[in-house]
């Protein structure tokens, strides 16, 4: 028996082998259709270019997945919808949303109808780039993953609207309203939490003292982790020559620059999900009434894998059930139905790759035109002097006079919405003629100059648009006003600016410290040091490491739509941890907020929700660690001839993984010291700062 058992396994191991054999086989085959060359400039960033716009993706991906594999790899777990075995029980509820909302099924149905050709082309060539790296190393830690499909990618894209559609805060809002404390969806993304502003801001000829126009590119994520910014310049003989930020997993730029034009994105937060409350037959738990009719609820089976310990995991099975609305949301004794922009939608890729290949503004917009991509406030400036901002939104075309914010009536059938509005119906605006516009993640009536601004009262209600004024809106805007003309040095100021203004929530909120009459002396003492302080966050400063501990639960109550905390309490909880920290209540800056790096640790200038945005967290000894905000940013500049010019950084270096590169954290003293390092964007100036230089896939594979 022993030798039967033997003699089987032996026979399926070597199937299996032989099987992967087989597979890599096939990938090495298919990776010889493609070519492409990648240049490593001296700071490490891959310059890849391809004849065909396949091999570029081709090229990229085996160049992103050199410098960052894991994050790569380890996004499958959200893509498969297999969260549940990396994080157990807490995973699987990620697994459920995804499978309720039948993101994989769509992507089964619809990715050869709805995606175009050369998107299709682009994203196959992107995965065997991916697999063709993990056989070029095959002792990576990642195998379990291989191989990566195009529909892997596609599901990034499409995952993503999730986080930006507002429908996990809609749920765990819910949650809350039930007495349901457990926020169950907040971990869609790994520090998914630092996903929490960005500024972008540009000028013309009307604003700029030589008559140049200027692009910043500044989003804000995470410092590591899937929503981390990798940059690249990726070209093709088709069209496409792009240089920016990208996420792992993706083939275009999320924001950048080419020849003739450049944008920024910035998160806003209209109102893009509803939540239906349905009314269930007593009688029949899957029947609910629409039009004074028990319809059936539509019942589906789904598995959900769970960790339990190590590699053993079991399935478990759930019902899911789905209205005319949308999924449906058990919770306690109650039914909600959702229904947000983009559920159904797999053109995301189509849409960026759209934008990728824009060639001016007309093209720019009618990409822009697709509305798969759901939300974001766009900053667009271009070689011609045009700047343009749009309150992107894939709103939905609600019945009016109805008050959307709230739990909708999902008894009727009135309220399930299927269009969008249309482009024109959404906040935007053209080359004000004051020079300048900024987007902060603000309200979108307050943009520009006040004679420039768009007037709210003629947008729909229904749209629910955000009237959320952020410090950076407030600052950004005192710095243009102030400022007649504009220079080069002028707008990188602007970018590095640490300061709260006196118009702001953080200082209002701070300043209701400064007529209590306190007894103890080192309350007295906090009181004049935040009394006294200029309100930046600059190395030296000896009032903002009190000032920022004071301001911070204001911000983040707001980020979650809760009341801010009773600031008596606050001030008194930070002079005690401050002053037993440090010893007094005036440390310098540099001694509580720094960037971490390998073994490295830096003081670095800048703070919450100022425009050099540095989110912080406590570590163990009690010093700030940044984990969110600056990290790469891009300047770009067009003269009046339209003659371009770029600049950028990024927070640590192109190896974002290997702490053996000496691009793991090469840029790090340019980040702190606020300067910059050259693109190399144009040919010319490539040529004479090239590190390395390779074709892909080798020839020992060909």
């Amino acid at each position: 028996m022993n030798k039967l058992f033997l003699l089987i396994f032996s026979l399926i191991f070597v199937s299996c082998q032989i099987n992967i054999l087989e597979q890599e086989n096939r990938i090495i085959e298919e990776a010889n259709k493609y070519q492409a060359e990648i240049t490593r400039d001296i700071w490490g960033v891959p310059h890849v270019y391809g004849k065909r716009n396949s091999d570029m993706a081709f090229g990229i991906a085996f160049a992103h997945a050199e410098d960052d594999i894991k994050n790569i790899a380890e996004n499958m777990y959200l893509y498969r919808a297999q969260m549940g075995l990396k994080e157990g029980a807490d995973g699987a509820v990620i697994d459920y949303l995804i499978k309720a909302l039948k993101i994989r099924e769509r992507i089964d149905e619809q990715y050869d109808s709805e995606l175009s050709l050369e998107v299709r082309e682009i994203i196959e060539a992107y995965a065997i780039g991916l697999n063709y790296w993990m056989i070029e190393n095959p002792n990576n830690k990642f195998k379990k993953h291989f191989p990566f499909t195009p529909k892997d990618i596609v599901a990034g894209f499409a995952i993503q609207n999730l986080l930006f559609s507002g429908v996990v805060t809609s749920i765990q809002k819910l949650e809350k309203l039930n007495g349901n404390s457990e926020q169950s969806f907040s971990n869609l993304f790994e520090n998914e939490n630092f996903v929490i502003g960005s500024n972008a801001y540009a000028i013309n000829s009307e604003k700029s003292n030589d008559g140049s126009t200027r692009l910043m590119i500044n989003s804000h994520q995470p410092l590591e982790g899937p929503l981390a910014w990798y940059e690249a310049h990726i070209r093709s003989d088709e069209g496409i020559n792009i240089m920016g930020g990208l996420f792992p997993g993706s083939p275009f730029i999320f924001v950048g620059f080419n020849e003739n034009l450049g944008w920024g994105f910035t998160v806003n937060k209209p109102d893009l999900t509803d939540i239906y409350r349905l009314v269930i037959n007593p009688n029949n738990s899957n029947q609910y009434l629409l039009d004074d009719e028990w319809v059936d609820l539509k019942v589906e089976e789904i598995e959900l894998p769970v960790k339990i310990f190590g590699p053993i995991s079991w399935t478990v099975k759930r019902d899911v059930k789905y209205s005319k609305h949308g999924p449906v949301i058990e919770i306690g004794k109650k039914s909600y139905a959702l229904r947000f922009s983009g559920m159904e939608d797999i053109k995301q890729v189509d849409q960026w790759f759209r934008l990728n290949k824009a060639s001016n503004l007309q093209e720019w917009q009618d990409a822009m035109n697709m509305r798969s991509i759901i939300s974001f406030n766009g900053i667009y400036a271009d070689k011609e002097g045009n700047i343009f901002f749009i309150h992107n939104s894939s709103s939905p075309k609600r019945l009016e006079g109805l008050d959307w914010k709230d739990l909708v009536d999902g008894s009727r059938s009135k309220y399930i919405w299927n269009d969008y509005v249309a482009l024109n119906e959404i906040p935007q605006i053209l080359n004000p003629s004051s020079g300048w516009l900024a987007s902060t993640n603000q309200d979108p009536f307050k943009v520009s100059a006040p004679s420039d601004n768009l007037k709210k009262e003629n947008y729909s209600a229904t749209l629910g648009l955000q009237t959320r004024m952020t410090n950076r809106a407030y600052r950004i805007k005192e710095l243009f006003m102030e400022n007649n003309k504009i220079s080069e040095i002028d707008f990188d100021n602007f970018k590095f600016d640490n300061s709260y203004s006196k118009s702001s929530r953080s200082y209002k909120y701070v300043s209701t410290i400064f007529d209590k009459e306190f007894v103890e002396d080192k309350l007295i003492e906090g009181q004049k040091i935040l009394k006294d302080w200029n309100l930046k966050t600059d190395l030296s400063n000896k009032s903002a490491a009190l000032g920022v501990c004071v301001l911070s639960p204001e911000w983040l109550a707001e980020q979650e739509g809760i009341a801010p905390p009773d600031t008596e309490e606050v001030f008194r909880d930070c002079v005690s941890d401050i002053d037993k920290k440090y010893g007094r209540l005036d440390p310098e800056w540099s001694e509580r907020n720094f960037m971490y790096r390998g073994d490295r640790k830096v003081p670095v200038q800048g703070g919450p929700d100022v425009l050099r945005a540095i989110y912080g967290l406590e570590e163990i000894d009690n010093d700030l660690k940044a984990v969110g905000g600056d990290g790469l940013y891009i300047h770009i500049s067009w003269d009046k001839e339209g003659s371009q010019d770029s600049k950028s950084i990024h927070q640590y270096g192109s190896a974002t993984q290997d702490n053996e590169s000496k691009h793991y954290d090469n840029q790090l003293e340019l980040f702190i010291e606020e300067k910059y390092k050259d693109t190399f964007f144009k040919k010319s100036d490539l040529k004479d700062n090239i590190e390395k230089q390779y074709l892909v896939p080798f020839k020992q594979s060909q």
